[in-house]
């Protein structure tokens, strides 16, 4: 059995990270390679619709974890990561025991994931590197798992609020929309901003406040886990 686990939402201005993971085993990953599953960011969203479609199909495991803004806005964002790998990664273990190799994206120091991953109590081999969404199939359908989930989400947060654009700092429409927003209810952020983006600090100055402390310096992963302030699907 093999696992992949990739990430969506990390950079934007709103709505949740998805942490997604996919277990199957080496002969359904090959299926998945032929049938078109790459990196996420190469293929349309339609497209990738129709992969997660057969991903979830195919695999002995789908599973991801929703982070919301108020967990980013308090744990530093690459311990929350590797966290939230390892949880994923012993729910895996709990449901299907024997896992061989986990391929995981690796956004800061691959040795700290792999750390992490071994205190679940997991013995084999672990490839953590950077860019491996688009080297290693495993973690290509993770991140297509985790950014269909995430782009569902951000369309929940159009039609409810009015959102507009990618949620990115860098995409003028959003920008846009933060400005309008902001506008009308400068004291009352909506629930689904990242209070601790720079961004809001030049734009929407009565949003933004540091990274929030809980008992002297910043809270755990463990903290929000125990409160149930993270959704996971399975």
């Amino acid at each position: 059995m093999r696992v992949g686990i990739d990430e969506a939402g990390r950079g934007p201005l709103l709505g949740p990270m998805v942490v997604a993971a996919v277990a199957a085993p080496a002969s359904v990953f090959e299926e998945l390679r032929e049938a078109g599953v790459r990196d996420s960011k190469e293929l349309s969203r339609h497209r990738r619709e129709e992969l997660y479609r057969l991903i979830v199909s195919k695999a002995s495991y789908v599973g991801a974890v929703y982070v919301p803004p108020e967990t980013i806005d308090s744990v530093n964002l690459n311990t929350l990561e590797r966290d939230t790998f390892a949880y994923l990664l012993s729910r895996i273990l709990g449901i299907l025991g024997g896992v061989e190799h986990v391929f995981v994206d690796a956004v800061g120091s691959p040795r700290k994931i792999v750390e992490a991953l071994r205190r679940t109590g997991y013995r084999g081999a672990v490839t953590a590197e950077p860019g491996a969404d688009r080297r290693y199939v495993e973690v290509s359908a993770a991140s297509i798992v985790a950014k269909v989930l995430r782009d569902r989400a951000i369309d929940e947060l159009r039609e409810k609020y009015g959102v507009r654009g990618s949620g990115y700092p860098t995409d003028p429409e959003t920008l846009s929309w933060l400005r309008e927003a902001y506008a009308r209810s400068p004291r009352q952020p909506p629930p689904f901003i990242r209070r601790s983006w720079g961004t809001l600090r030049r734009l929407a100055p009565g949003w933004y406040r540091p990274k929030m402390i809980h008992g002297g310096g910043q809270v755990t992963l463990d903290y929000f886990f125990s409160k149930r302030r993270l959704e996971s699907t399975e």
